[in-house]
């Protein structure tokens, strides 16, 4: 959308003017956004009347801070409502929904735009992240307005009547987008009705007893990770699969019971199950007590995805229990040896705390030294040039 005017734009610099009217606050299934107001004369308040019924996806040919300034621009007389970040899928919103944004000329009164960062002659490229997010962004509006989820409704800058722009471009990938969004209305739909029967129920922090060798369930799992969370077995060790109360386990208590001063007999009873309780005190701070599936909407997912986004699951936290955090909470059960039911439940949560507890302590490893000398790069240095661009 943006081909000929992107420099312009970079010299203009960023012309921030006052915020635009206030407009209503998002629905919650909404992603998360970040609101930059466009300049007054780049859209037009109020639509004529005309209901929303098209979405329209726009590729920028240049970065996002170019966009945004030309948006800010009030020289530029063009906006979109929507821009998707390329590398981590970041969605700014410059017209509200209700204002029809300049972007496709005579279809602008019907029409939502999206604009997506796109720069391949600088190595911008689109990626997972962006189409992601966008995906979500566009199901949340054709969920808002009633928009049929297909080819006819969310269409391309080029494909509109009228039009000079050839966006979005050959490197856009319509099939997998279009999965995407599919797959996140029919996943609402689905969690509508899964939500309307499912009950949160309190999660259990340390394993319940009596269990001994032999046992095969998911309280033996819960034990297995409780003990990896302490130090007394290893979280690779679970992920071949867990829920078997083996000879590693029963080791393994009998360490946490010498350690803890019992008496150590590999079977876990109603005093390791005491001791457990309180040396597990503060482990799952962060984490939520409840049981989540598909279909809520509430902070409790929240800090589910902000865990698995901390973890490199998940790029975006929305609040919502949709397809990508049903996806990642099964791939990281998958991943470490749980049951992959794909709902957040006990053994989820305490093997979560565990790799938080293990990215915490890596993070903190990969701290410089103090008094370790951290070379310095010159301005006139060619690296120092290149981190600079890409930090612009």
């Amino acid at each position: 959308m943006l081909r000929s005017i992107l420099i312009a734009a970079a010299a203009l610099g960023c012309l921030t003017l006052s915020a635009s009217p206030a407009f209503a606050a998002a629905p919650p299934y909404y992603p998360p956004v970040e609101w930059i107001p466009a300049a007054a004369g780049n859209y037009s308040v109020g639509r004529g009347g005309a209901a929303i019924t098209t979405i329209v996806i726009h590729e920028t040919d240049g970065s996002y801070l170019s966009a945004v300034h030309w948006f800010q621009n009030p020289r530029s007389h063009t906006s979109a409502h929507y821009l998707v970040r390329a590398w981590d899928g970041a969605i700014a919103q410059f017209v509200a929904e209700s204002d029809m944004a300049y972007h496709v000329r005579s279809a602008n009164p019907y029409t939502i735009g999206i604009e997506h960062e796109f720069w391949p002659r600088y190595g911008i490229w689109h990626t997972d992240a962006q189409y992601r997010a966008s995906a979500q962004l566009t199901c949340a509006i054709a969920r808002h307005y009633g928009i049929p989820i297909d080819r006819q409704h969310i269409v391309g800058h080029r494909e509109l009547p009228g039009q000079d722009h050839t966006d979005p471009g050959p490197s856009w990938n319509w099939d997998y987008y279009m999965s995407l969004v599919r797959s996140c209305a029919s996943s609402r739909a689905e969690g509508v009705a899964r939500a309307t029967s499912f009950q949160p129920s309190e999660l259990d922090g340390a394993a319940k007893g009596p269990l001994v060798f032999g046992d095969q369930n998911p309280n033996v799992a819960l034990l297995q990770w409780n003990l990896a969370y302490l130090g007394f077995m290893n979280a690779d060790d679970l992920t071949a699969g867990s829920g078997n109360f083996g000879s590693l386990t029963r080791d393994a208590v009998s360490s946490f019971q010498t350690a803890k001063g019992l008496e150590p007999t590999g079977d876990y009873g109603a005093p390791s199950v005491a001791v457990m309780v309180t040396s597990l005190s503060g482990a799952l701070a962060g984490l939520p007590t409840i049981s989540l599936d598909v279909g809520l909407e509430q902070d409790e997912v929240t800090q589910v995805q902000t865990a698995l986004n901390t973890l490199g699951y998940m790029d975006l936290v929305t609040g919502y229990y949709g397809p990508m955090t049903l996806d990642a909470i099964t791939r990281f059960q998958q991943d470490n040896g749980i049951d992959t039911t794909g709902m957040y439940d006990s053994v989820t949560r305490m093997a979560l705390a565990v790799e938080l507890k293990h990215a915490r302590e890596a993070a903190a490893a990969a701290q410089p030294v103090p008094g370790d000398a951290t070379p310095e790069l010159s301005p006139s240095d060619p690296l120092f040039r290149t981190l600079s661009l890409l930090t612009q």
